[in-house]
């Protein structure tokens, strides 16, 4: 009886994402958003492919705990791409507190972990991870207010953890 409990538990614990050539889990009361119900700065010719949030944590019409998923084609080397967001992160205002290299489902990437303050004022503390496949640099970016942030590390392990892609 105790083994039916638990399971029964676990089968509602996530969902998953399988369009525009990635997969990842994302927890169950998130909802997958389209790119045009986010604002979001993306660097240069990106494309955003998708966007999961918390559809409780919305301040200002802005999602506040979220995870979205970047493409880019390019002949850039992952240092290079890490070297240009790290810039980017600096000349924005923001501090970088850890930077390591991962594999992600047998994919070479570096993880930055790093404080912002958005255009609306929130503080926010974001997990910046990228991944290169051949010609292919994907960014994933889970991002909660500072104060939400390290509760929200198993949802963001979730989906970094089951990124993958097609």
């Amino acid at each position: 009886m105790v083994v039916a409990f638990v399971s029964g538990c676990t089968s509602n614990v996530y969902k998953t994402y399988d369009t525009n050539g990635i997969s990842f889990n994302y927890p169950y009361g998130w909802s997958e958003l389209s790119p045009d119900q986010l604002s979001l700065t993306v660097e240069g010719n990106s494309e955003v492919l998708a966007a999961v949030a918390d559809p409780n944590n919305v301040q200002n019409d802005n999602y506040q705990i979220l995870a979205f998923f970047q493409h880019i084609s390019t002949t850039s080397t992952l240092a290079d791409a890490i070297s240009a967001i790290k810039a980017e992160i600096l000349a924005a205002g923001g501090q970088i507190i850890s930077e390591k290299d991962r594999t992600i489902n047998g994919v070479p990437s570096k993880e930055l972990v790093y404080t912002i303050s958005t255009q609306s004022g929130v503080s926010k503390k974001e997990r910046f991870v990228a991944l290169q496949d051949n010609n292919n640099l994907y960014y994933i970016v889970c991002s909660a207010p500072t104060a939400d942030f390290d509760g929200q590390q198993s949802n963001f392990d979730l989906i970094i953890n089951s990124f993958e892609i097609q």
